[in-house]
């Protein structure tokens, strides 16, 4: 398991280091090896953060930036791993934070370090696969349930989400495509084409409604073969 820790004290962040090194120690036969990479600074953290699968954030010292400001640029980033936030001289059980984020109390006891990283292990193990979306300078990571559909144009591929919004990406139809196989519920209706069977409102012989009110001209050999899909879910 990949573990980021984001702490604004150079002294606590040696000493959970020194924690999560002998976590690891304990746990290598059984769960494999905890790998930690500490940061001193919120910006550190935020360049790359979808390679962790934990974060332990504990900011004190950093001058208008609390821990909750950075579980919500780790949520904007498409994030959805879980956050440990550190409890010291800020509470933030008393804040209103996201389900994926519970609480350490500093000092620091082995017993329940050793419960977060259960915790976090556990949802690592449910967490459900997302979708990496390259938006002009940032990357976006979305679910499967959140797509309605895909519509190539011109050079652009435009995705549809299920709360109405569109994001529009510098790829086509079939390189998509070609990335979601395990994803299910996406099929290709054409080369242009990709959409949610989820979102599937009405199949007819020359056309698919979507739940949103878009209709895709298809073939009657496409139009069976959705409705064959269908029945095998």
């Amino acid at each position: 398991m990949h573990i980021a820790l984001c702490d604004d004290n150079v002294a606590d962040r040696k000493q959970f280091e020194r924690l999560m090194k002998r976590e690891s120690d304990r746990r290598a036969a059984t769960d494999g090896i905890l790998y930690v990479d500490s940061f001193g600074s919120p910006e550190a953290l935020l360049t790359n953060p979808m390679q962790y699968d934990v974060f332990y954030i504990d900011l004190c010292h950093t001058e208008g930036t609390s821990g909750a400001d950075v579980v919500s640029a780790l949520l904007k980033k498409g994030v959805n791993a879980p956050m440990v936030l550190c409890c010291s001289e800020i509470n933030y059980r008393v804040l209103n934070l996201p389900d994926n984020c519970f609480f350490l109390d500093k000092p620091i006891r082995v017993s329940e370090l050793s419960a977060s990283v259960d915790r976090a292990l556990e949802i690592k193990h449910a967490a459900k696969a997302m979708i990496e979306l390259r938006v002009e300078n940032e990357t976006r990571y979305v679910t499967e349930e959140s797509i309605a559909y895909a519509v190539e144009a011109g050079r652009s591929l435009h995705i549809h989400f299920t709360d109405g919004s569109v994001v529009s990406i510098l790829d086509n139809a079939v390189n998509f495509y070609d990335g979601l196989d395990q994803f299910k519920s996406l099929v290709a209706l054409s080369d242009k084409i990709v959409i949610n069977l989820d979102q599937l409102a009405q199949t007819g012989l020359f056309s698919a409604t979507m739940k949103d009110g878009a209709k895709f001209h298809i073939s009657p050999a496409i139009s069976k073969r959705l409705r064959q899909v269908l029945s095998e879910r």
